[in-house]
Parts: structure tokens; sequence; C-alpha cells
């Protein structure tokens, strides 16, 4: 069996490696086997791998070129059937639900530096996706209505929901975005660090991203490219390269702009989106997450021109201000209403004039959940 000695610049595709001999890591191969894809001589790399053996007898020969080039399209999910907002808002709450629990008991678990299992937080994050997948804008509508008191868990799980939706949105493949899901609820660990060092001080997203990189980089399973996205969604647009980073830059803008304490309407926010798109945001990635999200996002709340009030439940794939709503409340008559859904979309006759803000009659969007 001749054996040879590479190193990691020079292994080829179809090499058949037996062992890593010189690294910077802990790599270990428990198995010989080819080498078939570029990524995972990237991986060798990423894990520190400078040199390994290789057994030249067993060499794949070189793929057979085709006599014709043909444009492949980009292997993407099958999409989930959509189901009605109805049908999925209780697997939505479950699912949220999950995900209270989970970064919960892992936030301060890490700040702790105790030992999380990230199968087990990539599951339940995963259950997100799911419900996005079949109707996002029943997730997005519970996370804006049940909004959590703690406001450090509230933008975890927003950011979360936010980016599961977004993910759906591109379509994107099932193992990479489960871990951006998970990446957005974690992200800000480090901010929960620095309120409990510095109490009193303003936490800024590039202080809470040098503190969150570390506090996960002593997760032994924590995945490198969720290190990588949390560490770039702080920095300037030219520094952020995968995209990864720059769907969580954007999710993390949308979901401060929304928060309750900023007072913006979903309006207001995405237009400071916009403003910021090409700038400090891809402008690409701005304009799907903006279709995804909605004109008016999911538990706002808008005003009908009669003066009726309702909360929006879903947004129209076509016409943005025409969502499905419910209505709650009378500002003119200044009483509540019954319960009634209406789909503006299907009624010319009482269009809707813009957003409404809840708290001028004393209301509690909670109250509606």
């Amino acid at each position: 069996m001749p054996l040879q000695l590479v190193p990691i610049d020079e292994l080829q595709l179809g090499s058949y490696v037996i062992a890593v001999t010189r690294q910077q890591g802990d790599v270990i191969v428990k198995d010989a086997g080819w080498v078939r894809s570029d990524d995972a001589i990237a991986l060798l790399h990423q894990r520190g791998v400078l040199e390994v053996q290789i057994d030249t007898d067993k060499q794949l020969p070189p793929a057979k070129p085709s006599p014709e080039p043909i444009a492949s399209k980009p292997l993407t999910p099958k999409k989930a059937p959509k189901i009605l907002f109805e049908q999925e808002v209780n697997k939505a709450g479950l699912a949220l639900q999950a995900n209270v629990q989970s970064a919960s008991f892992a936030l301060p678990a890490l700040v702790q530096h105790h030992t999380v299992d990230f199968v087990e937080l990539n599951s339940v994050s995963a259950r997100l996706l799911d419900s996005t997948r079949r109707n996002h804008q029943a997730l997005l509508f519970l996370q804006q209505v049940g909004a959590q008191d703690d406001e450090l868990l509230q933008h975890s799980l927003s950011c979360a929901c936010l980016m599961a939706a977004f993910c759906a949105e591109l379509q994107m493949a099932e193992p990479e975005a489960s871990l951006l899901t998970l990446a957005a609820l974690l992200h800000d660990v480090g901010a929960l660090q620095l309120k409990q060092l510095f109490p009193k001080q303003q936490v800024q997203d590039q202080d809470a991203a040098a503190y969150s990189v570390p506090l996960l980089q002593y997760q032994p399973d924590c995945p490198p490219l969720l290190l990588q996205v949390i560490e770039e969604h702080c920095l300037g647009l030219p520094q952020q390269q995968s995209q990864g980073g720059k769907m969580l830059a954007i999710v993390n803008s949308y979901s401060k702009f929304t928060a309750p304490k900023q007072k913006l309407s979903s309006v207001q926010a995405a237009a400071k989106l916009t403003q910021q798109a090409g700038k400090l945001l891809d402008i690409a990635l701005v304009g799907s997450f903006l279709k995804c999200v909605g004109l008016y996002y999911p538990g706002s709340a808008v005003r009908l021109k009669s003066g009726r009030i309702g909360l929006v439940l879903e947004n129209h794939p076509l016409h943005a201000d025409k969502p499905r709503v419910k209505l709650i409340y009378h500002s003119l008559h200044r009483h509540h209403l019954a319960a009634k859904l209406v789909d503006l979309s299907k009624q010319t006759d009482d269009p809707l004039e813009g957003c409404a803000d809840l708290r001028q009659y004393q209301l509690k969007l909670q109250h509606y959940l």
C-alpha cells in the first residue's frame, strides 16, 4: 500500500485519506475515505489540519466532463404546502414556547460556562423553521403578540423567528437554515454577560458580539459557521463575508427597530431598513426580507378608514395594503368590537389608512392573543 504525505494545500479531490499527520487542532480520522468535495477540504483547513497521509493506489479518477455544459439549478428544499393561518397557529405556539424554554435555559448556562447540548438546541430551534415553511405569518404573529417581559429574551426570540421566516423565504436548505435560526437565538448572549458585569451601561452590538463569540467558543460542539455569522453581523457590509452574517445583520436591525421601547411602526421600521440598504445592509437581501415580513408586520395594529382598529394576521402576497386583519376596537367611538376577521383584499368600502398605536387607546397587544 503506497502511502504519501500531502500538505493540505495540495490535497486533491478523489484522494483516499488514511490519517491526519500534522495539525493545529484535534482532528481524528476514525475511518479512511475519499475526499469527494471541495467543502471537505475546506473543512479540514478550518479545523487546522496541515498535512494528511493518503493511499495513492486508491486515488479516484477525475470526473469525466459532460459533453455539453448544462446549467444546473441550485438544490433547494421542496416547499411545504402552505396551510391556513388557523391551522398553523397552535403548532407555531408550541414551537415558540419550546424555544422560550430553550433560550431561558441556554443563555444563562452559556454565560456561566456550563456545557449546553447544541444538538438539542438545534432540534428545538428547527421547530421554528418547520412552522415557517408551513405558514410563517402565524409564527410571526404569535411572537409579536406574545412578547416576553425580559427584553433580551424577547429580542433573541424575535430574531430567531424572523430568521426562520427569512430562511423559508429564501428556500434555504435545512442544515444551514437551522444553524442560522440557532445563531439568531444565541447571538446576543454576550449582552447578557455585559448586563451582569455593567448593569448601568448601555450595551452596543459590537461589544455584545465581542463577548458572545468567546462564550460560544468555550462550547465544544458549537459549529464554526455559527460563530462566523455572529461575529460578522455587527461588522460593516464589506466585512460580512457569509450570507448568514448579512442576514443576521438585517434581522437584528429590524428586531431592534420594532422593539416596544423604540415605538416605531412596522412601516417606519421598513423605511429605516430601506435607508440602510446598500450602506450597512445587503440591498438584495433587504428586499427579500421585507417581502417576507410585509409592510404591516403580522401582529401589528392598523387603522381602517372607518376608525376601526385591527391586528394584522396575514399579509396579502400581492397587495401590501390589503392584509387579513382581526378587528378589535373602534378608535372614534372608543369601545371594543366583537372579534371579526376581515380580508381587506375582498372588501373595498373600508380601506386601510395606516398603522395604529394601541397605547394611544390604553390597549395592550398581549390582551388580544
